[in-house]
């Protein structure tokens, strides 16, 4: 018994020995380093393509719907707003934090910039409750919802024109009027005689003998902001959707309050945007002035956030968005005077830069599409809000011999959604789509689809790229096959480098720690699937044809 004492003590002393010596030189495993994968361009650069650093502010990646070509949810072939919120999932995948939509108002026409009741929802699109979803449903997801607001014109229908219309008839008559009819008998623009009417403008017979001003069609009579109770409807109209919790306004055609007249125009708008603030202090306009940078520039001294930069797309003839990429990349430097041009034009407000509308033909070219993904990699660099039309980010493509033609419906591929219902269209079948389906080319590593998601996730990552003041680094488009733009973006103390490869053909080497960046955060590469930008051995990096590196 006492040996069997003996031994079960040596055993749990030596038990306790053994304890004692692991807790004193055992460690923790270490998780092993990756082993570093060396290509054709060298090291791959680990990338995070998660996370994103979304400002809470008016500087979005706004996307433009027109809601009947969008996505049909209930069958009858026209796209509505249900179908919007069908898809809301899919635009914030893509990282859209905004919407823009085309009118949704009552109206007579497709496109429903005619608006006949300004506080209803079209039947075709669904009702008011379906839109008060959408605003929650957007909120829900982190997406700014704007819409189009007509304020120059109504629609003929609109009960506003047809109280008008009655009111002067009477007063050209000599007929004693009420309150309510001498406030509109000049709500809108109406002209006693021929004679009147002013040279340029187009006016239209009204039943009565006089005539009305309808510089779009005759549909579209203009209102008369002379008459200030234009003004109180315009503050009834803005507050009602503001109220609904809308975040703002797109304005249309904002020279044509007063016909191309930009001193009274500036002035109209001066006054929409104080009723708008006044309302919603952080309510986000942005204005159609469809002209030069210097008329623009005069726009924006009615203190409007934003107005669409024309002159950098693909309606100005030399706009630098297009231009900048031509000549096998030498153009380089229209791109960066352009970069400088969008932040100088709208001064200490948002630049508002996109490529194409509902109103000019799509810049995708069926020819040419690791350009056409280039072209829009360069839009998303650029300063402020951008705005992208629907179907762009699945390369749909559209010609302007009528309107409809680029209004034409996106395909999603699946087994219901497609609209059918626009007519009009007069581009032969095979023109219209060049590209697969959206579900196609989700499932495409190398899809107009997913260079859209990554364009827009690199510049969601880095809020310097909408914000930044913007400074140049380098440029080089002397050395040969060497086609790079260097510049930096610094915002709220952070400061980010941006390098592109103009050239379409060329890879080149980059030195960028020299200028005092010490990693590379983020590549966009057009051909995603084959090439992709590298790290040397040296601590140069590789950049392949036509790509673009963030480096901090």
């Amino acid at each position: 018994m006492k040996n069997r004492r003996i031994c079960l003590l040596v055993l749990l002393f030596g038990l306790i020995l053994t304890l004692v010596s692991c807790g004193k030189t055992q460690t923790p495993e270490k998780t092993p380093t990756p082993e570093r994968v060396f290509g054709e361009y060298g090291y791959i650069i680990d990338q995070d393509l998660t996370t994103t650093n979304i400002i809470d502010d008016n500087y979005r990646n706004y996307y433009e719907i027109f809601v009947r070509s969008f996505r049909d949810f209930d069958g009858d072939g026209i796209g509505d707003l249900q179908g919007v919120i069908e898809k809301l999932d899919y635009i914030k995948d893509l990282g859209f934090t905004g919407i823009w939509l085309m009118p949704i108002n009552t109206s007579s026409s497709y496109h429903k910039y005619d608006v006949n009741n300004y506080y209803e929802i079209d039947p075709q699109y669904g009702t008011m409750a379906d839109f008060e979803e959408l605003i929650r449903e957007c909120h829900d997801r982190g997406i700014k919802l704007i819409i189009d607001l007509v304020l120059n014109h109504s629609g003929s229908g609109n009960p506003l024109f047809k109280k008008a219309l009655a009111a002067h008839k009477k007063a050209l008559n000599g007929e004693t009027l009420t309150e309510e009819e001498e406030t509109f008998k000049d709500f809108y623009t109406f002209y006693d005689s021929k004679e009147d009417i002013p040279n340029g403008t187009t006016a239209y017979k009204a039943v009565g003998g006089f005539y009305y001003e309808g510089n779009f069609s005759s549909s579209m009579p203009e209102f008369n902001y002379d008459n200030p109770a234009v003004y109180e409807e315009v503050n009834n109209i803005m507050k009602f959707y503001l109220d609904k919790g809308v975040d703002g306004f797109r304005l249309d055609a904002v020279k044509y309050f007063y016909y191309n007249q930009t001193a009274k125009n500036v002035e109209v708008l001066r006054r929409i945007n104080q009723m708008a603030k006044a309302i919603k202090p952080n309510a986000y306009i942005v204005g159609e002035c469809w002209d030069s940078e210097p008329v623009i520039a005069q726009y924006y001294e009615s203190g409007i956030d934003s107005f669409f930069n024309f002159p950098a797309s693909v309606s100005a003839s030399n706009g630098y968005l297009i231009n900048g990429i031509n000549r096998d990349g030498d153009a380089l430097n229209i791109y960066y005077d352009g970069l400088l041009q969008n932040v100088e034009l709208a001064g200490d407000y948002i630049p508002a830069p996109f490529l194409n509308n509902h109103d000019t033909v799509r810049f995708t070219s069926k020819k040419s599409f690791k350009k056409s993904k280039y072209q829009y990699a360069l839009l998303s660099m650029l300063n402020g809000s951008t705005f992208t039309y629907y179907g762009d980010e699945v390369g749909m493509i559209g010609s302007k011999e009528v309107d409809q033609n680029v209004r034409i419906p996106i395909l999603w591929g699946e087994d219901s959604g497609d609209c059918s219902v626009i007519g009009g269209v007069t581009t032969k079948p095979e023109d219209r789509y060049v590209y697969p389906t959206v579900s196609e080319q989700i499932n495409d590593p190398d899809s107009f689809y997913n260079f859209y998601k990554k364009c827009n996730l690199i510049r969601n990552q880095n809020p310097e790229i909408a914000r930044g003041k913007i400074e140049l680094v380098a440029m080089d488009k002397e050395t040969e096959n060497v086609k790079m733009l260097f510049i930096s973006k610094e915002y709220n103390g952070s400061k980010i480098g941006i390098i592109f490869n103009f050239s379409p053909y060329y890879t080149i080497d980059v030195d960028y720690k020299q200028y005092g960046f010490n990693s590379v955060v983020g590549q966009i590469v057009v051909e995603n699937s084959e090439k992709y930008i590298g790290e040397l051995e040296d601590g140069k990096i590789k950049m392949p044809s036509y790509s673009i590196a963030i480096v901090k």
